[in-house]
């Protein structure tokens, strides 16, 4: 069973995002999937609805692993590959607290 969370506030048309909650089976328990409509520029010819969505599957960890990075590349602080901070472990370091607050409220 899935269920349809609210759209991504401030996203609307083409750039609309939209959330569903599902099982994602014993060892993954809830996910998460991001569908956006993809552009009609990106669309190949004849390739089925699969071709008219972009989207992304994730758990728990992997959405709260990602809201980080998304946080540090909204606020311009994104961590190049080359820079990385030394992993999972020391990943909440790299974010100031203001991010963490907003990240903890939001839930």
């Amino acid at each position: 069973m899935s269920t349809e969370l609210r759209n991504v506030p401030d996203c609307e048309a083409q750039n609309e995002l939209t959330q569903t909650r599902f099982w994602g089976g014993k060892d993954r328990m809830q996910c998460l999937q991001v569908t956006q409509t993809k552009h009609k520029s990106e669309r190949t010819a004849g390739a089925g609805v699969a071709d008219f969505f972009n989207h992304l599957s994730l758990t728990k960890h992997q959405a709260r692993m990602l809201a980080v990075e998304l946080m540090l590349f909204a606020e311009g602080r994104e961590v190049e590959e080359f820079e990385d901070c030394g992993g999972d472990d020391h990943h909440a370091v790299e974010v100031n607290a203001d991010t963490m607050a907003h990240l903890a409220n939001s839930n």
